[in-house]
């Protein structure tokens, strides 16, 4: 199955931001973006992302300009990703813990919005469902630490443990994991979902989970990841690529990053389902301001996109298949659960 090129960070973000913002449809309440600091007795936003490395730079580009503007304060919370945990801090949370805006990858986002955890914004040419706003797109790459190899290792190598004995690193969930399985099984990039689609190339996918089984350590969140590489614990991770640049140099060692085979994916707003009609409003009010173009400027300019490929020796980059998790998540969750105990 063919994939189209993907695009760099800095461009994937431009380009959606006019559709960001006929998305969100209502122009801020009035007063919003210029209320005086006699509004700061107003409870604070509170935004949960996986994202957790970002925080100091949606900080600055965001969040803080947002609240001089408008005299409300903006609280981070990490989030693991799970729909659970967002229920239990939307809907289901009462008035004072709700969650107001959330940052995932798009899988996990367009989950949320089927569910009715997030809130269905007007649809546009780029995402007609409404489910999200786009925020950024990254990477997952093998990252190693430089000190045992200057060469930069591959999905092959990743499996080589005679050759590379020691610990790798993998996601804890089905999405990208059984994308390099099947990459180091010798799939090519272009064939990985027309194989992830049929029995035989799941089978497959997890015969090769299976012959690295001892050697895995796993990580739920990017800041998990860029953990493990900067403590030693593994030789070699699957990591967002994104999460170890920001990885403060420690000791003289430096982590490298491997673009080749490398599985592109964005990362979407959602604003949460269930909070009081007064801070629904403030949420969008937050979300429109973070779409602006002078916004997302801010960001890029803090956050510095990852270098381009090498046009001598061009990466393959394998998008994420947003529709194709969206048809087959829960069925290979399941069956990856099953896997992690022993049983499949």
């Amino acid at each position: 199955m063919s994939q189209p090129a993907p695009r760099s960070p800095v461009r994937s973000v431009l380009s959606c931001l006019l559709a960001a913002m006929v998305m969100l449809s209502v122009a801020p309440r009035p007063g919003a973006q210029g209320a005086t600091r006699t509004r700061q007795h107003r409870a604070a936003l509170v935004v949960a992302s996986v994202e957790s490395h970002l925080e100091q730079v949606q900080d600055d580009a965001f969040f803080q300009p947002f609240s001089r503007q408008s005299g409300v304060a903006v609280m981070h919370r990490t989030w693991n990703g799970g729909l659970p945990e967002l229920d239990h801090h939307g809907l289901h949370a009462g008035t004072g813990g709700t969650w107001s805006l959330v940052l995932a990858e798009d899988s996990t986002i367009r989950a949320a919005c089927m569910a009715g955890l997030v809130v269905h914004l007007a649809g546009s040419t780029a995402n007609p469902d409404g489910c999200g706003v786009p925020g950024l797109t990254t990477q997952v790459v093998v990252a190693w630490d430089q000190a045992w190899r200057q060469m930069a290792p591959r999905w092959g190598d990743f499996w080589d443990v005679v050759r590379f004995p020691g610990k790798r690193g993998l996601r804890r969930d089905p999405r990208t994991t059984l994308e390099i399985a099947l990459m180091a099984d010798g799939v090519p990039p272009e064939d990985v979902y027309a194989q992830l689609a049929t029995d035989a190339g799941v089978e497959r996918a997890f015969r090769k989970l299976s012959q690295l089984r001892p050697y895995i350590t796993w990580w739920s969140t990017p800041a998990q990841a860029a953990s493990i590489l900067a403590r030693g614990q593994v030789l070699m991770s699957s990591a967002p690529r994104d999460a170890v640049m920001m990885l403060p140099a420690h000791g003289g060692q430096a982590i490298g990053v491997s673009a080749d085979m490398a599985l592109s994916y964005g990362l979407s707003w959602g604003v949460v389902a269930g909070q009081p009609a007064a801070r629904l409003g403030q949420s969008r009010d937050l979300l429109h301001f973070i779409v602006q173009p002078d916004r997302q400027a801010a960001f890029m300019a803090r956050y510095g996109a990852p270098p381009g490929p090498d046009a001598g020796h061009p990466a393959r980059v394998l998008p994420v298949d947003v529709q194709f998790w969206q048809g087959h998540y829960t069925s290979l969750s399941r069956r990856f659960d099953i896997w992690l105990r022993g049983a499949g």
